[in-house]
């Protein structure tokens, strides 16, 4: 598939860098309380939690909404107030909002290992 630009679309990205000082059994839990409550907002599509490889206590969250205006109503809900509160009670996080400008995939299926 060539590249995708979806400039007309309004897609946005949520990247947010965590820090976390908790246990990482503790901060998963709590985000997966957030990404419950979130998954039901209008135009969330869908995020990727994920943890650094060689440091545990390092995860980048990847969320795409469909436009900015979803993502800024999902945070002014008054049931993300609680959700925001427990997540920074186990962690700093750097958030930023950034526009989808292009999309690319591999022109080939994924290499599997064969037995």
């Amino acid at each position: 598939m060539p590249d995708h630009d979806p400039g007309a679309t309004g897609a946005v990205m949520f990247v947010n860098r965590f820090t976390v000082h908790a246990s990482p059994e503790e901060f998963e839990e709590a985000f997966a309380r957030t990404s419950e409550f979130m998954a039901g907002r209008p135009g969330f599509l869908r995020h990727t939690l994920s943890r650094h490889v060689d440091r545990p206590g390092h995860y980048v969250n990847v969320a795409e909404w469909e436009d900015a205006e979803s993502f800024r109503a999902a945070l002014a809900h008054p049931g993300f107030g609680p959700h925001a509160a427990g997540l920074r009670a186990l962690s700093t996080s750097e958030p930023a909002l950034y526009e989808t400008r292009r999309t690319r995939v591999a022109d080939r299926p994924a290499h599997r290992e064969r037995a």
